[in-house]
């Protein structure tokens, strides 16, 4: 397995999560309809597909397999990931917010009943769960499209 595509991957998620996808879009990826719900999170996917394609053409080898993998694979992640935290939590919100998790990693929780552990565990679960699929979804990109780690496949 090419380390170095592995690492583009998991960059180019990474970049799709953090920078790219604003509150507001992770609002209504957890839209209680599925029709909205699934546009949402389509738009999302296409966006890690597109980071992902840019990042793997650059460097050649079968970049628009690797973005239509994603697109599909990050799809479905997420799309159970939201349909199972709006059973739990409800939908239209985050049960943890981006700020939130950075103040209770940094020993600074806002809201310590909410950010205690024994009330987080189920999200962390979840997180974790759906950031583990996403790892091992660019880990079977990578194997299935450059088993060799070669940069130049087919294009």
């Amino acid at each position: 397995m090419s380390l170095t595509i592995l690492a583009l991957l998991v960059s180019s998620h990474v970049l799709g999560d953090v920078i790219f996808t604003s509150y507001r879009l992770a609002i209504r990826k957890r839209n209680a309809g599925l029709l909205p719900q699934a546009l949402y999170i389509g738009y999302h996917a296409a966006v890690h597909a597109a980071l992902a394609g840019s990042l793997l053409f650059l460097f050649g080898g079968p970049w628009w397999q690797a973005a239509l993998f994603i697109l599909v694979l990050h799809f479905l992640i997420d799309f159970v990931r939201c349909r199972v935290e709006i059973t739990m939590f409800g939908a239209g919100r985050l049960y943890v917010k981006r700020s939130e998790l950075f103040a209770w990693v940094s020993g600074k929780p806002v809201d310590r009943a909410k950010m205690n552990l024994r009330n987080l565990w189920p999200w962390l679960l979840i997180h974790l769960a759906d950031q583990g699929s996403h790892l091992a979804s660019l880990i079977v990109v990578t194997l299935l499209l450059y088993p060799t780690g070669g940069m130049g496949g087919a294009s």
